[in-house]
């Protein structure tokens, strides 16, 4: 069984048509990255599957069940999603949240230091790690790290997969990284899939 499938999927904004009636699976334990131009559709994708956007049409199964028949918390139970911009109640976002725990460590002026901001990051990442699912969606999880950081979120992520077959599904701009640490690569381009599979050693 996979761990994702998704049947005849269209997803608009508005008018505007992002996914084009795809069809996708997402084989389990395996770390699979998701890779195109802005505004191809990976967001979109992750978003639907997450339940976040509904779709125009189409069906999305995770472990073989249709996500419109199950309740939320029954999702959450099997998927964690980490978003490109993720928000917590009462206007305050999780990056602001986790900055108050940098109180300690910060100079009287100056504000975050680079090395406050990466441990931030750390650490909103580190708020889906711990929701203990069998597959894990992220948006862009390295964007605003330094390189070994985005390293180390990677190579994470791969350790998680290997010693519990944890499912990753991870949009990445960054080619050699995606290369380097998928076992399947999804490229979008306008809306569909272009290419699927193994990257090429």
């Amino acid at each position: 069984m996979e761990a994702i499938t998704v049947n005849n999927l269209s997803v608009a904004y508005e008018k505007n048509l992002v996914l084009d009636n795809m069809n996708l699976t997402i084989p389990t334990g395996k770390v699979s990255i998701i890779i195109g131009a802005n505004g191809c559709g990976k967001s979109t994708l992750l978003k639907t599957i997450a339940r976040i956007l509904k779709p125009q049409k189409g069906k999305i199964y995770i472990n073989g069940n249709d996500i419109k028949h199950q309740k939320p918390k029954k999702i959450a139970t099997q998927v964690a999603v980490l978003p490109q911009g993720p928000k917590c109640p009462d206007g305050l976002s999780v990056r602001e949240l986790i900055a108050y725990g940098r109180f300690p460590h910060q100079k009287t002026i100056g504000g975050l230091t680079s090395h406050d901001k990466d441990i931030i990051n750390w650490a909103w990442i580190a708020m889906t790690l711990a929701q203990e699912t069998e597959i894990i969606l992220l948006d862009e999880p390295t964007t605003y790290l330094d390189m070994s950081y985005q390293l180390e979120i990677l190579q994470l992520l791969q350790k998680m997969n290997r010693e519990r077959g944890t499912t990753i599904v991870v949009v990445l701009h960054e080619l050699n990284n995606s290369c380097r640490f998928a076992d399947n690569i999804i490229g979008l381009k306008q809306g569909k899939i272009v290419c699927e599979g193994a990257p090429s050693v």
